[in-house]
């Protein structure tokens, strides 16, 4: 299962009671550290406000089904959620009530065939890109197509920079001058700077196949920081915009086994994977993995047989779990599970993903708090 389930107001705190042992501080940022986990681990520190459930009517017209962007979700100037259904997008207000459809199938303006949304600009407009058709279309007040964009290829990840007009995007670029590398920051018009590798110095090995260039989850933190992890490993690396590489951490191991394209079983498990990261106001990383639960093969084959009963099958083999680091000491200072896929949106808000008997699919809109 291929997303990043792609999910806080947080506040850089000492938690009281939480610590453990105490171990000799290391930054992020430098050389590169081994996350440690343990040190100042705290587990009932992050609190969830349910506010509102988008899509959950099943026989309404804001049904949402998972068809390849229901991952791409942003809020716009008025508080509204805008979520990507592939070649459209509904739109639901602060509450969860379904308000619209933005798009349709088809190749003109305001068309699409894989709508994106990733992006609200300091003018409130919602930037949507667009694989299907190679471009970002820039949308503004009364649903009116502002600007079109061009994109240099196909992009597997993408994150705003905050003047609203470039983006930092991961794409495979086949020409000399960009090849091999992980990121490029884009304009609309063209790639302005390719840069990262994961060889560098520095950095650290992971157990993804190659060099693990394929499925990055991109995000750019608040000071203008450009984030990546990859998608099996617990492996997350930054850049400055210039591509000067400034810090690295390697997390527990999220995948012992090499899993391939086989059937699913004990000897070829489906993976755990990091779906999503974070970079809130305060410089905490907040990191959105997918867990594969210890039942999960006994719950796969139950679905295939075709007990009815049962859940779907995605909930039944993953969980949810969020993790929170303070990158000045490389240490995971809370963590929460949950039943879930969660998506992070932004500083005070994450999404919970689940999919529904009816052959849906629902996100929970959760007020985050991170306690002392």
């Amino acid at each position: 299962m291929k997303g990043r389930f792609a999910l806080t107001t947080a506040f850089l705190v000492t938690l009281a009671g939480c610590a453990e042992e105490a171990r000799e501080p290391a930054s992020f940022y430098g050389d590169g550290c081994i996350l440690d986990t343990e040190g100042a681990l705290c587990e009932d520190c992050i609190e969830f406000a349910h506010v509102a459930r988008l899509g959950g009517d099943p026989l309404g017209p804001g049904f949402l089904v998972d068809r390849g962007t229901m991952e791409d979700v942003v809020r716009d100037s008025l508080g509204n959620y805008w979520v990507g259904q592939n070649e459209e997008i509904k739109v639901f207000d602060p509450e969860g009530a379904f308000l619209k459809t933005v798009g349709r199938r088809g190749e003109g303006p305001m068309e699409f065939g894989r709508a994106a949304p990733m992006h609200t600009d300091r003018l409130g407009r919602v930037h949507v890109f667009d694989n299907g058709h190679m471009r970002i279309s820039v949308i503004g007040e009364g649903l009116t197509l502002v600007e079109e964009k061009g994109l240099p290829a196909r992009v597997s990840s993408k994150a705003p920079l905050d003047d609203g007009k470039r983006y930092v995007v991961q794409a495979s670029i086949p020409d000399p001058e960009h090849a091999g590398m992980l990121l490029h920051i884009i304009d609309g018009s063209g790639i302005l700077n390719s840069f990262g590798t994961w060889d560098e110095p520095g950095a650290q090995s992971g157990g993804l196949p190659g060099d693990g260039s394929s499925d990055l989850r991109v995000v750019v933190s608040p000071d203008g920081k450009v984030f990546a992890a990859r998608q099996y490993d617990y492996a997350i690396a930054a850049w400055s915009l210039d591509g000067s590489r400034l810090g690295m951490l390697e997390g527990p191991t999220l995948n012992e086994e090499r899993f391939s394209a086989a059937p699913p079983s004990a000897d070829n498990p489906l993976p755990n994977i990091l779906g999503d990261i974070r970079v809130d106001s305060k410089g905490l990383l907040w990191v959105s993995l997918m867990i594969r639960r210890p039942d999960w093969l006994k719950n796969l084959m139950a679905d295939a047989a075709g007990d009815a009963s049962r859940a779907p099958t995605a909930n039944r083999i993953w969980h949810g779990r969020v993790d929170v680091i303070d990158l000045a000491t490389c240490t995971t200072v809370a963590s929460k599970s949950s039943d879930q896929f969660l998506l992070l949106l932004d500083d005070r808000t994450i999404l919970g993903y689940e999919a529904t008997e009816m052959g849906g699919s629902v996100l929970d809109v959760l007020r985050v708090r991170l306690t002392r």
